[in-house]
């Protein structure tokens, strides 16, 4: 999850970064916070996703009684944030109930949206029960080519008035942007557009070599660099006075000038902060990741066995797997290694696992 998000305020997310710091025992941390697929039902279909959502004929959702179960579950393993994703959240018929268990539990509940159905009414019933934030994507100031991104005509229209309708009943709201060849020349602009509206949070991240329509679509991969792109971001935060930039992305470290107060700075999956699961109950290494799954959180429930523990041991396997036992000889004697370790390991294995293509020093 390689996202970068410029804060301008003060928020509940920046709270939860704080405390899984303390969690940390050298390099994996404490399991906090979980991303859960409710639903594969989509009404959008966006060319970079990774989940394929809206392709498909028939979908998935998770029962009632088992959602209930499974935030329980969280609550009693101490997550501190549940990220409602899908597919299109606001297309789970119960996705009130799961917030409001959530909150019940002592969660932080954030959501992914496309915004689409997300009216004024829809966002006070969901404020109330304990939804404090909703990210939606502008990919582009352009409303003809933000709906061709997403493939979804009138979506930028929806998507505006979405947030305006969170914003206005107390929500913290995000834009996210998926950097492209398409849109990464206007990056900046976006955000101006995102800060006119008053939004507190904007995101971005780079389109993943991941599963689904996201690798069918990697030729429009930035032709600038990535890094590059979010350094000039970094200095447009400085001068409209963000208070702080939340790091998921390994490299952005290397060699910044730290003139905002930067959080984060790893992968938060990687690192043990963030599960991410699928509407089966399927945790795989990274959201973009739908290879071999880690564990399934429902057998998981069954067994009884600690979830922290789980997930720390199958993480660990994971990361001995696939990243630190197959990096290039030239990355451990980089002098920024200790900050980026290796960097994505999405980037890297769309490359046969040499360097993060990303990466300054190739």
């Amino acid at each position: 999850m390689c996202s970068i998000t410029f804060d301008w305020e003060e928020n509940d997310a920046m709270r939860k970064v704080k405390e899984f710091e303390k969690t940390r025992n050298k390099w994996i941390g404490r399991l906090l916070w979980i991303t859960l697929e409710f639903t594969e039902l989509c009404n959008h279909k966006c060319i970079y996703c990774y989940e394929n959502a809206g392709s498909k004929h028939g979908y998935k959702q998770i029962e009632i009684e088992k959602m209930k179960e499974l935030i329980d579950y969280f609550g009693e393993h101490g997550i501190k944030q549940l990220t409602c994703s899908g597919g299109e959240p606001l297309l789970y018929p119960y996705i009130k109930e799961a917030i409001k268990q959530a909150r019940e539990n002592g969660m932080i509940v954030h959501m992914i949206t496309n915004g689409y159905f997300l009216n004024k009414k829809r966002a006070k019933e969901l404020f109330d029960v304990g939804l404090t934030q909703v990210q939606i994507n502008i990919d582009s100031v352009r409303p003809e080519k933000h709906d061709m991104i997403r493939g979804k005509k009138g979506s930028f229209k929806h998507a505006v008035e979405a947030l305006k309708n969170a914003k206005e009943v107390g929500m913290t709201c995000v834009t996210q942007t998926v950097v492209t060849s398409l849109n990464e020349n206007e990056i900046i602009d976006i955000f101006k557009f995102a800060r006119k509206l008053g939004i507190q949070r904007c995101r971005v991240w780079d389109i993943v070599p991941a599963e689904g329509r996201a690798r069918e679509h990697m030729h429009l991969k930035p032709k600038r660099n990535y890094i590059e792109i979010i350094k000039e971001l970094a200095d447009f935060a400085y001068e409209t006075g963000a208070v702080n930039i939340e790091s998921g992305d390994p490299l952005f470290h290397s060699g910044i000038e730290k003139r905002v107060p930067i959080t984060g700075g790893y992968c938060p999956y990687s690192i043990g902060l963030l599960a991410n699961l699928s509407v089966t109950g399927d945790s795989y290494f990274c959201c973009t990741n739908r290879g071999e799954p880690m564990y399934n959180i429902f057998d998981v429930m069954q067994t009884g066995k600690n979830l922290n523990k789980i997930h720390r041991e199958t993480l660990i396997k994971t990361i001995k797997n696939v990243q630190m036992f197959n990096l290039p000889k030239e990355c451990k004697k980089c002098e920024f290694f200790n900050t980026c370790k290796g960097g994505c390991v999405m980037r890297r294995a769309f490359v046969g696992y040499g360097k993060d293509y990303w990466c300054e020093k190739n």
